[in-house]
C-alpha cells in the first residue's frame, strides 16, 4: 500500500529543533515554532492557539519563578526549570504533531536548519 507524500512542498521544524529552541528561549519559543508547523500544515487555528498558549505559558513561568522565595530559588539548579518545561513540550510535541513530523522526515521532506531554530530561540 502506498500513501500520498502530502508534505513534500512544505518545510516543517522538527521536534529536536523545537525541544532545542525551547530549552534556551522558553515555552513562548515553542508555541511559536509549534504554531509555525500548524499553519504550514494548513492549520491556522492550532497555529494561533499554540502561539497563544506559548505566550500564556511563558508568562506563568515567569510570574511563578518570582513568586518562589529567593532562600529557596538559590537551592534549584538553574537548568532544573529550563528542563523541566522543555520536557513537557517534547510530549506536547511528540502528541500533537510527532506522526506527522515522523512521516515528514521518513518521505525525505525538507526541515528548518538547526541553526535558524536555535536563532529563534535565541531571539
Amino acid at each position: 500500500m502506498k500513501t500520498e507524500n502530502n508534505t513534500k512542498d512544505i518545510k516543517l521544524y522538527s521536534s529536536k529543533a523545537i525541544v532545542g529552541a525551547t530549552f534556551l528561549g522558553g515555552p513562548i519559543v515553542a508555541g511559536y515554532l509549534i504554531g509555525e508547523n500548524f499553519k504550514a500544515l494548513d492549520k491556522p487555528n492550532e497555529g494561533r492557539n499554540s502561539l497563544i498558549i506559548g505566550i500564556v505559558s511563558m508568562i506563568v513561568v515567569i510570574a511563578g519563578l518570582f513568586m518562589i522565595p529567593e532562600n529557596i530559588i538559590d537551592k534549584i539548579p538553574r537548568q532544573l526549570i529550563p528542563l523541566i518545561y522543555t520536557l513537557i513540550v517534547w510530549g506536547i510535541v511528540e502528541w500533537k504533531q510527532g506522526d506527522i513530523l515522523k512521516w515528514h522526515k521518513e518521505n525525505g521532506n525538507l526541515f528548518y536548519s538547526g541553526w535558524r531554530t536555535a536563532g529563534i530561540g535565541f531571539i
